[in-house]
């Protein structure tokens, strides 16, 4: 049998009965591709699960058949995708950038989040809780569980004035924005920021969690600040059972 990809899951997440998680890191099976990955290890069908060209925007799609891995296919532009369709699946590819999944404890739903500094600095996670309270009402926002993994955290990843610029109006960023030790210089925790963004869009703080290491200090996890431009991107998913 071959060996696991590493991977973690949110216990909050897990909590949902109908859907099925991972924040995929590292596979010691060197060239086996998502397609192999969750087919052999998840028992998925890359077909059903789907995924976007992220392009760092706050951009939110709908799953269409077409997303998932199919023959000729191609990747609409966006940085959230959500399903509300059994038997599919959301996902996003990260290497620094923060994944955030989000599931409903009644609705059959699920969301997959990119969120990089330029994503959180355009409002991403609040537009993707904006598009699902618009289809299920604002009420449901209270429903929502929703997991951050594995990133770049304020142990490891320092950033210039541009970047601290834009990150300065998040909400929370007072205590996960910090001086740098150079000047000019800042430490971000994205996914400390991504938690306060999922409290300031309306879900219980209660029903938010971190999932996983700093992606930069942690071998087990691609990271592009570690690795620079050999390194791989991996996949965390949601996925409706049937």
């Amino acid at each position: 049998m071959k060996p696991l990809p590493h991977f973690v899951q949110s216990p909050l997440l897990r909590s949902v009965p109908w859907v099925y998680h991972a924040f995929l890191g590292a596979d010691p099976v060197e060239g086996r591709d998502r397609r192999e990955r969750l087919r052999e290890v998840f028992s998925l069908a890359a077909e059903t699960v789907g995924t976007l060209k992220q392009v760092h925007s706050a951009s939110v799609l709908s799953f269409e058949p077409g997303d998932g891995d199919v023959p000729g296919g191609w990747k609409r532009e966006g940085d959230a995708l959500w399903t509300e369709v059994p038997g599919t699946g959301v996902g996003v590819h990260t290497a620094d950038c923060v994944p955030i999944l989000l599931a409903h404890r009644k609705f059959h739903v699920a969301a997959a989040v990119h969120a990089g500094w330029r994503g959180l600095a355009a409002g991403i996670i609040g537009e993707t809780v904006r598009v699902l309270a618009a289809r299920f009402g604002d009420a449901a926002v209270g429903e929502i569980v929703a997991a951050a993994g594995p990133c770049a955290r304020g142990c490891c990843y320092e950033v210039g004035e541009e970047t601290a610029e834009a990150l300065h109006a998040l909400p929370g960023e007072a205590s996960l924005l910090r001086k740098g030790k150079a000047p000019g210089k800042w430490t971000a925790d994205l996914q400390g920021i991504a938690l306060a963004a999922l409290e300031d869009a309306g879900i219980p703080a209660v029903q938010t969690e971190a999932a996983g290491p700093c992606t930069i200090c942690s071998p087990r996890f691609h990271s592009f600040r570690r690795e620079k431009s050999t390194t791989a991107r991996q996949l965390s998913f949601l996925y409706i059972r049937d």
